[in-house]
């Protein structure tokens, strides 16, 4: 079974505390890059997410984002309204005793110290606790989870596609192990023909040991049954690997650029119009499984 690289995942909580939202995207990539975006007050958690990752998934780049909200946040500081109300007094009967009528601002009033109070603790002191940790990882788990199933479902319109093109790489070889015999002949009669051209009204032969020496060393310079069983063999190690091997996307890979080697060699060796056109046809359906085979874990 394969899997794709590219996939989504996505896991929510809701509660009478807070919302917390973890979603998960993955793209392609040669080797695991995870990409996190997570707020300030989650960054204590930051390695312990990648160290979860990295045990869960094994290739492409993956960007995680968590978005956390709490329903009923502590705010960061207050107004100390009896320090507030102790000032105003005060620079009330100061002002009265001077004599002044200057107005009192509210805004220098709150400079003034012991006004404002600012909180230590404004309310994610609950999130330093594994009690959090726990409920935060099983969100993250049950995102990797949904992200697995969409990448497996992926997976399997990926094999329905490589199975495809497979089957038309074996009827395009089946033709050409058709057409490879011919090839020899239709030489042999050729350089026959030419030879005896050449030599009509002379009087010197050929010797016919000679003629067929030359055409055996054609025979064996043009002859493509070992490639053609080796890019067969390639074809079923490939769709052993698909069926029975996990994660398989470098093996894939490097199985395809042998598929590619082998293909480039037949129409090197074919000298045959017919079978290279089909060759040709072979390296089409070999570079479709390879921008398919990019995109297997």
């Amino acid at each position: 079974m394969i899997k794709s690289m590219t996939g989504f995942g996505r896991a929510e909580i809701k509660d009478e505390e807070k919302t917390i939202l973890v979603e998960m995207r993955s793209v392609n990539n040669k080797y695991l890059k995870i990409n996190t975006r997570i707020p300030e007050s989650l960054m204590v958690y930051e390695d312990k997410i990648e160290r979860l990752l990295k045990k869960e998934l094994v290739r492409g780049t993956v960007n995680l984002t968590i978005e956390y909200k709490v329903c009923e946040e502590v705010p960061k500081c207050v107004i100390n309204k009896n320090t507030l109300k102790e000032y105003h007094n005060m620079i009330n009967e100061a002002g009265n005793e001077i004599s002044s009528r200057h107005e009192i601002s509210l805004d220098n009033l709150i400079s003034l110290p012991g006004v404002l109070e600012f909180k230590k603790d404004s309310g994610n002191g609950k999130m330093q606790d594994d009690d959090f940790w726990d409920e935060l990882e099983r969100l993250i788990k049950l995102s990797v989870d949904d992200l697995k199933s969409m990448k497996v479902a992926e997976g399997r319109n990926l094999q329905t596609e490589i199975e495809k093109w497979m089957a038309r790489i074996l009827e395009l070889l089946d033709e050409i192990e058709t057409m490879a015999p011919s090839v020899v002949l239709e030489y042999s009669k050729r350089i026959q023909e030419r030879v005896s051209s050449l030599l009509e009204g002379a009087e010197n032969k050929i010797e016919k040991n000679d003629l067929n020496r030359e055409i055996a060393i054609f025979a064996d310079r043009c002859d493509i049954s070992e490639e053609l069983g080796r890019l067969r063999s390639h074809i079923s190690l490939l769709d052993d690997v698909i069926e029975n091997e996990e994660p398989n996307g470098r093996k894939l890979e490097f199985i395809v650029q042998e598929m590619f080697r082998e293909a480039n060699t037949i129409a090197a060796k074919a000298n045959n119009a017919d079978i290279i056109k089909d060759v040709i046809s072979i390296k089409t359906e070999i570079e479709r499984i390879k921008e398919q085979v990019l995109n297997i874990e």
